[in-house]
């Protein structure tokens, strides 16, 4: 015959593991959800980027799909299936749609390159390449070379000789075409 004290000892001790275990899981999504609110921008991309995750980013109209291989300050880059490389500034107006988790790859830490999207640009500026600017306020891309990047604005010369004069507040993306 079975002792009525100890089978309420057990439902009490079932019950009473049940409880701590649904408190350590709700305490385990909380800790979770705190640290994903705690991640600034270029904390997301260098995830992204070490999962090696395809991404879309969308910026002034426009698509880009690849793999982030650079995150950094204020500078994120992708490498477009297309065969060319963007570089977008975190500050600026765009977003980022996972295309596809990576099973496999990433990339670790790069101590090398860019510290930050005008890094970048001055970088282009002493390359002196032919280069497609996403701005904010046009509905076209300006084509060119970067000329000079000064304190609040840059400089960029069009093929066609013309010059206009952007404030860095308003490029969101710098792409360049890969050898």
């Amino acid at each position: 015959m079975n002792d009525p004290l100890e089978e309420l000892g057990q439902e009490l001790r079932t019950q009473v593991a049940g409880e701590f275990r649904r408190a350590a899981e709700e305490e385990e999504f909380d800790a979770r959800l705190a640290a994903l609110r705690a991640r600034d921008l270029a904390q997301v991309m260098f995830e992204l980027m070490s999962r090696g995750d395809t991404v879309a980013v969308h910026v002034a109209g426009h698509v880009h799909t690849g793999i982030v291989s650079h995150a950094r300050g204020t500078l994120a880059t992708v490498d477009t299936k297309a065969g060319s490389r963007i570089h977008v500034n975190l500050q600026g107006a765009f977003s980022i749609t996972v295309v596809e988790r990576a099973t496999t790859g990433g990339k670790s830490f790069d101590k090398y390159g860019a510290e930050s999207f005008v890094a970048r640009l001055r970088q282009c500026e002493l390359e002196a390449n032919v280069v497609e600017l996403h701005v904010s306020g046009r509905d076209h891309v300006l084509s060119g070379t970067v000329d000079i990047v000064a304190k609040d604005h840059l400089m960029v010369v069009a093929t066609s000789g013309e010059t206009t004069v952007v404030p860095l507040q308003h490029v969101l993306a710098l792409v360049e075409q890969l050898p």
